[in-house]
This record gives structure tokens, sequence and C-alpha cells, in this order.
């Protein structure tokens, strides 16, 4: 049977197309039902197509509904697709269907052509030959959307918080910073104010080296300290306290995880992940497995019109230059959009002498930006207020003890 169909791949695309039906009118632009092996697969497929081109949703009952009128309902074909796996790009199991189709239709033209002798094999031929070419046309999937450069319509980037931090809109960007800078802080201050702007959304953060008790407290101290509110206000902020499972293992997608992850943050407009080690479980330094994880990522930011933001961890240094200091394979800060990548504030850093007046600031560096967050900020380096000064202030105490008890060393 394999070498005639790919039942999997025909499986992916009919699940993918069920929980998101939005995809149908791309795909059916080179997919048609009779591409399908099964008959099942080809009327479930033609439901699909019929009740988005008349704008109706696509869902289970309803193409039940229209299976059932037709009298072509499988219940074990629907069930086999509701419970297989998804894909954010189908174009690999599309090529594959369509080139099994292809082969079917050549084997069953090969039976046909059995038994033709004499005079008119010749012109046999020459028909079957223009047969092969118009099958090979038919099912070479083009996924290039093609147009004049004169026919792209103006537009002009999206950012969320333009009046403290900007993000793009669609895309996946990171935060870098050493350990004990204040990552956590700056994550649930992104998600606060990201609500502010928009109240009417929600932000998912996904902070998995925080206890819970922690977090709340950070919260509460943000709220009323720092944003000069209360926590109730902040309802839409919610936190993942289920510990995380790596969406690349061994440097291959672990597509289960990730449609079971991508499922259940549906409806969140500004996602952040913290810290990316606990969602990559490839090499770090793995330029091909940084790759496959920060791609998956951006067709999801870019398909759902999200935000999604990376903590991650940068290496300690006394350059003071605009570059990265990202940990890892250059391709996190590749596929990245924007970065930007946090330190204290500092007197004097090259022998790290802190400001003891800005302890509850940070400073945030803008190591890469593709779409002119730099135009809004007006500056590559800024200044933001992250932690309570009251917390800061007894950080501030902790230093100067430490200082005195030092020995002196004359």
């Amino acid at each position: 049977m394999n070498q005639y169909c790919d039942v999997a791949a025909e499986k992916v695309i009919l699940s993918t197309l069920l929980f998101e039906p939005e995809r149908i009118r791309t795909v059916s632009q080179s997919l048609r039902a009779g591409d399908f092996f099964f008959h099942a697969f080809q009327m479930i497929y033609d439901a699909m197509v019929a009740l988005d081109s008349n704008g109706k949703p696509v869902y289970e009952d309803s193409i039940k509904s229209i299976l059932i009128h037709q009298k072509a309902y499988n219940e074990n074909a629907l069930i086999d697709i509701m419970t297989a796996s998804s894909a954010s790009d189908l174009g690999g199991y599309i090529t594959a269907v369509k080139e099994h189709a292809l082969s079917r239709q050549i084997i069953a033209m090969g039976a046909r052509m059995q038994g033709i002798d004499g005079f008119d094999t010749m012109s046999k031929a020459t028909e079957y030959a223009a047969e092969i070419n118009r099958m090979v046309e038919t099912h070479v999937a083009c996924d290039l959307n093609i147009v004049s450069v004169c026919d792209i319509p103006d537009g002009d980037t999206k950012f969320i918080l333009r009046n403290w931090m900007p993000f793009p809109v669609g895309t996946v960007s990171l935060i870098g910073a050493p350990g004990g800078t204040g990552k956590s802080w700056t994550a649930l201050q992104l998600g606060f104010r990201y609500l502010i702007e928009s109240p009417n959304d929600k932000a998912a953060l996904w902070l998995s080296e925080d206890p819970d008790y922690q977090t709340r407290s950070r919260s509460k101290s943000i709220a009323t300290e720092i944003l000069s509110s209360t926590l109730s206000q902040f309802r839409n902020a919610h936190i993942i306290t289920t510990r995380p499972n790596p969406i690349v293992v061994n440097g291959k997608l672990d597509y289960e995880r990730f449609w079971k992850m991508r499922k259940a943050l549906r409806g969140y407009g500004l996602i952040i992940l913290d810290p990316l080690r606990a969602f990559f479980g490839g090499d770090e330094n793995s330029n091909t497995d940084a790759n496959v994880f920060m791609n998956v990522l951006q067709d999801w930011a870019s398909e759902d019109g999200i935000t999604i933001i990376l903590m991650h961890h940068s290496k300690k240094s006394d350059d003071d230059t605009i570059k990265s200091k990202i940990r890892g394979a250059s391709a996190f800060v590749d596929a990245a959009r924007t970065v930007y990548e946090i330190s204290k504030v500092y007197a004097n850093a090259r022998i790290g002498e802190l400001d003891m007046e800005q302890l509850h600031n940070r400073q945030f560096v803008l190591t890469k930006d593709n779409y002119g967050a730099m135009m809004i900020l007006n500056n590559f380096k800024v200044t933001r207020h992250i932690t309570p000064k009251k917390s800061a202030l007894s950080t501030a105490v902790q230093i100067d003890y430490q200082m005195a008890s030092m020995p002196y060393i004359g």
C-alpha cells in the first residue's frame, strides 16, 4: 500500500485543515480531492472546500452533515483525521500526496496501454505522452505567490509596547540577559504593560524557572509599586504553571508537542517563553537545530498575527559595543526580528562598579532591529525601571555590607 499512497501525509493535511480552516483556500489552489487515495478522505476534503467556499464554518458537525446527506459518511475516517497530528508547514505533505497520486495515474495508464499492437501503436503512444504531460502539469504543486511590485499594498509594521519597548507583531523576538539580571521581572512587566495597551487582549507568560508564589509576589510589586495600579487590573495576564516539554528534541521537531502547545495558547496576543532552553531540546550551539526551533515559532507568530518573545541567556562581557552576546548558535539571533539585551546600570562597567542610584533600573541594548524599533526608541540604548525601588534599596544595603566586610589589601 505504501508505494501507492502516503496515508500519514493525507491525515496530517486533513487534520491541519480541520483545526485551521483558514488555510483551506490556499491549499485548495494546488490540491484536488482526487489526489487523496481513500474515497472517504476525498469526500471529507471536498466537504471542507465546499463549506469554506460558501463562507460556512468548517468543523466536525458541518462536515458530517454534508457527508450524511451525500450518503458518504465514514465515522472511522473522520475520527482518524481528528486524532492525527497537524503541521505548520504543509508543503512537504502536499508534495508527497500529489506525487503518489501521479504515480497511481501513470500505473493505471500503463495498464491501459497493454495489448496495443499493429499500426495504432505510434498514435496511442503520442496520445499517452500528451496525457502524461497533462498529468505532470496538474500534479506539480506550485506554492509560489508571485505579484508585481506595483501591486503590493502599502503598509507599516505594527508594534506593541511602542511607548515603552517596541516589538513587531507577527514575529519572534529575543531578550537576552546574564543570570540574575532581571529577566523574569522584565517578562512580567512586558505582559502587564501590553495589557494596559490592549486591555481586551490576553498575555501568556510561561515563566518556567520561577515558583508560582514568587511570580505572584513580583506581580503584586510591579502592579502597585511600578505601575501604580492593582493586581486585579492584570487578570488577563495568564501564568502557565505546567512544566514545559521541549518541542525540538535531537534536532527534530516534535509535532505533537508543538501543536498541543500552539492549540493551548490560541487567543493570546503576546506569548513570553522563559527561558528558551526549557522549550528547546536540541544542541544549543547547532545552527541546524536552532533553525528548526525558530522557524516553527516564526510561522506560528506570522500565521496567527501574534508576538512571541523568548527570554534567553547571554554571555557576560565587558564589551560595551552594540553587538549581540546571546549564548549559543547564531541562528537564534539570525531568525529573530528584534533582539534586546539587558544589563544592570554601571557607574564603571569595566570594573563592575554598579550605579547605586540606579539599582532598580536596567539598560536595554537593541542589538538587532529588522523592522525599525530604533526609530521609535530614538536610540539603541534605553534605561527602564524594572524592579521596585524598595527591593533595589535592600540590594544596595547588602552590597554596602559586603564591601565593608572585605579585608583591606594595602
